[in-house]
């Protein structure tokens, strides 16, 4: 029986598809912290990567007309977002804001806690909180 899940990953990770998903890792990277785990190639000119926020992951592909997927800006939709627990959601704040990343709300406190939504270069909602306490 497989180790489920594998070891290392999460059970339930977002997949998500950008335009150029070298491009978007040193988004990620630069602009919301978040660590490259993988990158490779696939067919077309496409790629496969694999990011983490401390103990979650995100995987992600090059979007492709053929397969039917595109980007939120692409397909000029909203269809979910990525919600992020952080020690000190100010301090993220400050990182994204002067990395240029998209701010849709600043933060804000909650009943959940103190929270800042952003988007990043291809449309992906994210959200990041601090829980109170």
């Amino acid at each position: 029986m497989p180790e489920i899940p594998p070891k290392g990953m999460s059970q339930v990770i977002p997949y998500l598809f950008y335009l150029d998903v070298p491009k978007a890792m040193d988004w990620l990277e630069r602009t919301f912290g978040f660590d490259r785990v993988l990158i490779h190639p696939t067919a077309n000119n496409r790629h496969h990567g694999e990011m983490r926020c401390g103990s979650g992951i995100i995987m992600m592909g090059t979007s492709a007309a053929e397969f039917g997927t595109k980007t939120p800006r692409d397909a000029a939709a909203r269809t979910h977002g990525t919600f992020i627990y952080l020690a000190d959601v100010d301090v993220h704040f400050a990182r994204a804001k002067a990395a240029g990343a998209e701010i849709v709300e600043a933060p804000v406190d909650r009943d959940f806690g103190r929270t800042y939504w952003a988007r990043d270069l291809d449309g992906h909602d994210w959200f990041f909180t601090t829980p109170p306490g």
